[in-house]
């Protein structure tokens, strides 16, 4: 192939097409976790891992915004419980040494 040829191919290629977003169907966690959610309320996976209370859905037409920025208060609801609960396991190591 000589390099008329090539420019000619490549010019009928057509560019790079935008990627489609698809909905959402799985719960949150199993979407994070990328694993199959069988759309029950709570979901299958969700309750055989002990978290029923966290297994939520996306409402319709909610935009990944919104998502994200009740998945940070979340997160950072954890961290506080979890800096709490830290503390006091420090307090009682301190206390039996």
């Amino acid at each position: 192939m000589n390099n008329d040829t090539k420019s000619s191919l490549s010019s009928e290629v057509p560019q790079a097409w935008a990627k489609r977003r698809r909905p959402i169907y799985a719960c949150l966690l199993c979407h994070k976790r990328r694993i199959k959610c069988d759309h029950l309320k709570p979901c299958t996976p969700c309750c055989l891992r002990g978290t029923p209370s966290q297994c939520e859905f996306t409402e319709e037409g909610s935009s990944a915004s919104l998502l994200q920025s009740d998945m940070i208060k979340r997160l950072t609801n954890e961290c506080v419980c979890l800096e709490s609960h830290l503390a006091e396991l420090e307090s009682l190591g301190q206390n039996s040494s």
